[in-house]
């Protein structure tokens, strides 16, 4: 490892973030669809037959396929290698980030801090695709994401240089638990579910990957990008509501007017690994001056 250069690396995690992304297609179409990740294995969606494990290599599978099912010869959406191409260059991201932009990809990475680093943001920036997607749309939050975030922050905080163990289980125990709190006293004022248990839930995997600090700071600016934008798009689903009331037959949405809280985390939790500390100190700084 210490003669492997970092160009290596990068491929090696591109083509890792592609496998990842791969399954994480599964996890979107099948999740909110109550089906089993495991059983049954990798089939047709049109005639049910199962794919061979050949073609199912991301990306190359469906360039190799010309775009349709070997089986009945159906077109495949190509949202499935644009999103394992996605997953495969987040997974390069998180490396380069981690090195620093700018680093010599021709030389060897070997402070542990930057793997560990590398390996927080590898799981932050891949794991907010099917955050976004399956929150937005289905307003759940996959578990396999969740808890799964405790796990791997508990994991990576045995390499030396990143977060101790000490401050993973405490981000996750009070970043968790004190969103739980908020949204537990939320509901009794309101008199109605203000935070789901997903949210909570992937806080507290945030709070294990990047310790207290950085969750809780992941938590603040993630709570002002949603206020900044529910204002308008509450307005816009206002009016539509409004022009809609004339009509015979309105389109019915209990949730219209509402963003789902996850996205925002998952899309500011790895901003905050990379310059959460910094932007704390520009603020202080900005507070003190």
């Amino acid at each position: 490892m210490e003669e492997i250069p970092l160009w290596y690396w990068l491929i090696v995690l591109f083509g890792t973030g592609a496998c990842v992304g791969s399954f994480y297609n599964v996890i979107v179409y099948r999740m909110p669809r109550g089906i089993s990740l495991l059983n049954p294995p990798s089939h047709c969606p049109i005639c049910k037959k199962r794919i061979p494990l050949r073609y199912n290599f991301p990306i190359v599978g469906w360039i190799w396929l010309r775009g349709k099912s070997a089986c009945c010869k159906q077109p495949i959406s190509i949202i499935y290698p644009i999103g394992e191409a996605l997953c495969g260059l987040l997974g390069a991201l998180a490396l380069y980030a981690a090195a620093g932009f700018g680093a010599d990809i021709t030389k060897p990475m070997l402070d542990p801090e930057k793997w560990a680093t590398a390996a927080t943001l590898f799981w932050l920036l891949l794991g907010a695709y099917p955050v976004c997607a399956i929150d937005y749309k289905y307003k759940l939050i996959p578990d396999s994401i969740s808890v799964g975030g405790i796990v791997a922050g508990l994991l990576i905080s045995l390499i030396p240089g990143g977060v101790t163990p000490f401050q993973s289980l405490l981000g996750a125990t009070v970043a968790g638990g004190g969103l739980y709190l908020l949204g537990w006293i939320a509901t009794k004022l309101l008199k109605k579910d203000a935070m789901g248990f997903g949210d909570v839930k992937l806080l507290a995997g945030y709070g294990a990957l990047m310790g207290l600090t950085c969750a809780v700071e992941t938590l603040i600016v993630a709570s002002l990008l949603g206020v900044i934008l529910m204002v308008p798009y509450a307005k816009l689903m206002a009016r539509k509501s409004k022009a809609n009331k004339g009509r015979k037959n309105p389109p019915e949405n209990e949730d219209a007017g509402q963003i789902p809280f996850g996205p925002f985390l998952a899309v500011t939790a790895p901003f905050m690994c990379l310059w959460g500390n910094q932007l704390f100190d520009f603020y202080l700084k900005f507070i003190l001056e």
